[in-house]
């Protein structure tokens, strides 16, 4: 009787063992390496064969020498490198790693004046690796490495199965070889489990079958098996078709390295900060859009050495906008909660205020084209309080509000300002610009209009409220009282060349007058 229990308790796993492989295809079925594209593979370069429609697929190849080329294929054309391309200015025997990028076809996007988060378009990618020797591509025809024999799940008899079914725990006492190249008498060292095989693979397969369940099937891959392909450790997802973790043979020790407090150590085992980039020459992190999600494609790169910590633009010719010099003070540049700068400051109290002690505080503009320009976008007055503007050899600065020139700085005579009217100080007195070629609809002032503004003139006494009560004692206008003829707009100053044009004015009348009189009084004594 218990013959018959195991026979049928045989029978019924080989049904269950069949039932699972057909159901999953686990024996003829290998995730897709390639999902972006076959390649064709000569000696004097590649071609790729698309599986999908692209906008783009950007190419990127990983020299032995530790350079990267780079090329963009739009749509229409034959995804192909050649050697020269490939090899650049010269060429290294060695292997190569390529990525092969998709930009998908996807509609373009600008970012508006909000930020916008880009959409979630997961670009999908394919890697692949080839040999060179002797300046020519190792081809991998017919040199793929022999894939396991897959040992048949049906049996030809009960008692003919290769398989071995343990229905119990497995307890090995020692140390476990597991491959085709294993044999009798394994020197294992300190080896408790050892792979060994010309294809080493290790398959995490999820047979949850409930929807609420996950079911992710995941591999473990050590190498390629393809004639020049790489000497790399890879997690696989493998019902994703994708490879997130891969590491080449010869990276350097600590590559990658997470301390016990969670800290990240890139080419460091002793992180310091929660993410620290270790390099002997200029340590980079790159921020790369790719155009995925429908942006244009735009790098930088974040980086430091002895010389200065900069932000690099990448793709437009790798000029370095923002750069730091090592020693610089604690507070050169301050942004504040509502938005004020403070240069030298941490508590600026205006939208950019500049402070030094010392010699003072200098905002100095050299350029040797055209000049130098400092423009400013205000609603309001614009004033510089407590600072020395020094214009640029040969060329002048501008001062610019809400896009209209307002002042220059002229270096031909220093400290010189010169309003947009044609105004200036020179170092004593303020001079208002009256020059005719900046002035229209010339006409004479006529003897009534001054005298009805100088009949509207009242001078009064007074002090500045942020001063004392008599501290200062002024004598003057106020504008929102004086006549039309001589207000300012907004009424807030008044023009002093404005009044004294109608003090001249009546002045002229009433010496004409006088001389009138004076005529008329000595014919009268004459006669």
């Amino acid at each position: 009787m218990s013959t018959i229990k195991r026979l049928l308790t045989r029978l019924v796993l080989t049904v269950v063992v069949v039932c699972f492989i057909a159901g999953t295809g686990l024996a003829a079925q290998e995730f897709d390496k390639k999902p972006v594209a076959d390649e064709m593979i000569g000696s004097s370069g590649i071609t790729w064969v698309p599986k999908m429609n692209y906008q783009q697929l950007v190419v990127t190849v990983s020299r032995p020498d530790g350079t990267v080329f780079s090329k963009t294929i739009d749509a229409g054309s034959t995804p192909y490198i050649g050697l020269s391309e490939i090899f650049g200015s010269s060429y290294s025997d060695g292997p190569y790693t390529y990525e092969l990028r998709v930009i998908p076809v996807v509609e373009k996007k600008v970012r508006g004046a909000r930020i916008e988060k880009a959409q979630s378009h997961k670009a999908l990618t394919q890697s692949g690796t080839f040999l060179v020797k002797g300046g020519a591509i190792v081809t991998s025809v017919g040199t793929e490495r022999e894939a396991p024999g897959l040992v048949s799940a049906t049996p030809t008899g009960l008692d003919g199965t290769k398989d071995q079914v343990i229905l119990d725990d497995l307890i090995v006492d020692g140390s476990l070889c597991v491959g085709m190249d294993c044999v009798n008498g394994e020197s294992f060292g300190f080896d408790t489990i050892r792979l060994k095989e010309n294809n080493l693979r290790i398959r995490f397969v999820d047979t949850s079958s409930t929807s609420s369940f996950p079911t992710r099937d995941w591999q473990i891959t050590v190498n390629d098996s393809a004639n020049g392909g790489a000497n790399k450790f890879s997690i696989d997802d493998i019902d994703g078709g994708r490879t997130p973790f891969t590491i080449e043979a010869g990276a350097p020790s600590h590559s990658l390295y997470v301390d016990d407090g969670g800290r990240l150590g890139l080419g460091t085992s002793t992180p310091v900060v929660d993410v620290h980039v270790k390099s002997g020459n200029t340590p980079t992190l790159r921020l790369e859009q790719d155009g995925s999600s429908g942006f244009t494609p735009q790098t930088w790169d974040v980086a430091g050495n002895e010389a200065n910590f900069f932000i690099r633009d990448a793709t437009n010719g790798s000029t370095l906008p923002f750069r730091i010099f090592p020693g610089a003070a604690s507070n050169v540049l301050n942004i504040a909660a509502n938005d004020n700068v403070g240069i030298g400051t941490t508590s600026p109290d205006y939208s950019l205020e500049v402070e030094r002690s010392g010699a003072g505080a200098t905002i100095v503009a050299n350029r040797s084209d055209t000049g130098a320009t400092m423009e400013l976008s205000a609603t309001g007055n614009f004033g510089v309080v407590g600072t020395k503007l020094v214009g640029a050899e040969d060329h002048p600065v501008q001062v610019k509000v809400n896009g209209s020139l307002v002042m220059t700085v002229d270096n031909a005579n220093p400290y010189l300002l010169m309003a947009n009217g044609g105004g200036n100080y020179d170092g004593t007195n303020w001079n208002t610009g009256s020059s005719r070629e900046i002035k229209k609809n010339i006409v004479n002032l006529t003897t009534d209009e001054a005298m009805a503004a100088f009949e509207g003139l009242s001078p009064v006494k007074f002090d500045l409220k942020k001063n004392k009560d008599g501290e200062d004692g002024h004598v003057g206008f106020i504008a929102e009282d004086v006549p039309d003829l001589v207000a300012v707009k907004g009424r807030k100053s008044v023009s002093a060349m404005d009044i004294v044009a109608v003090l001249t004015k009546v002045l002229k009348e009433q010496q004409k007058t006088i001389s009138d009189l004076q005529t008329k009084v000595a014919a009268l004594e004459k006669k």
